[in-house]
């Protein structure tokens, strides 16, 4: 099962035509967890880097996730379920944007992928 999910999420990366290029820093499976790191170039030259630690325990549970976009070296947008900003009516899941955190639903690299994808061509 944990194979299946590492294949999807890569899959969706490679199907992604806002994806110029893939390469996968750190990557790991046991019998029960996963660990997917991956920096991607954007076609707008920006990057994406995408970090996940997974566990299944009957299903496929995300305990740990962060997508980071940045553009020449400054932060865009940073999704992740880091366990701060309790504050939040979210928490854990929370999204860094420039100088602010602000509420966020849990999110997914396909998540991820549409907002860029719109984010991106919106810009283009």
């Amino acid at each position: 099962m944990l194979e299946s999910y590492l294949a999807d999420v890569k899959a969706s990366l490679t199907a992604s035509f806002i994806v110029r290029d893939i390469e996968v820093l750190d990557e790991f499976i046991t019998s029960v967890s996963g660990y997917l790191e991956c920096k991607l170039l954007m076609i707008d030259n920006s990057v994406l880097y995408i970090s996940e630690y997974f566990t299944i325990f009957g299903e496929i549970k995300r305990d740990k996730y962060s997508y980071h976009h940045q553009k020449n070296n400054e932060l865009l947008v940073r999704w992740d379920n880091a366990p701060h900003h309790r504050e939040l009516s979210t928490f854990p899941f929370h999204v860094h944007r420039k100088y602010d955190v602000f509420e966020s639903e849990e999110m997914t690299v396909e998540d991820i992928l549409k907002v860029l994808t719109t984010d991106i061509i919106g810009h283009a």
